[in-house]
């Protein structure tokens, strides 16, 4: 039954906030875990009866659809979270981009060639990635 807490953590991993969540993952782990106990007694082999209660259990956006008003307020703390992921990612890249720019220009007779640029073209790919994210919690 592990395996069915595992699928539902991991299905509401980025919706509601974490008290919410923990009870929202007992409840639908119990809910589950007796659909799974229906289909053994039916005659089902336990791992089937795992697989076939997770398929039938659908995805988050059905479980949104449960708790409407939740799921509002929830979304807006996503959009907030992925907001403050990508401003943190700004951040971030602007200190290591500074930091070797720094060092290539203060040891330029060492580094006879600008390096700093290929480390900021490398680590461009981070905001880019959590400003993707930030979009489609937008959506």
């Amino acid at each position: 039954m592990n395996q069915i807490k595992k699928f539902v953590s991991k299905l509401l991993k980025d919706y509601f906030n974490e008290s919410d969540k923990k009870e929202l993952i007992h409840l639908l782990t119990v809910s589950l875990e007796e659909k799974v106990e229906d289909l053994v007694e039916q005659g089902t082999p336990v791992d089937k009866a795992i697989e076939q209660s997770i398929q039938e259990f659908g995805n988050a956006e059905d479980v949104l659809e449960a708790f409407p008003k939740k799921a509002n307020m929830d979304r807006r703390f996503l959009i907030n979270k992925r907001k403050g992921q990508f401003m943190f990612s700004i951040l971030g890249y602007l200190a290591i981009v500074g930091i070797c720019t720094f060092f290539n220009v203060v040891f330029i007779d060492f580094f006879v060639h600008p390096w700093a640029v290929l480390v900021g073209i490398g680590v461009s790919f981070w905001p880019g990635a959590m400003f993707y994210h930030y979009r489609l919690s937008k959506k």
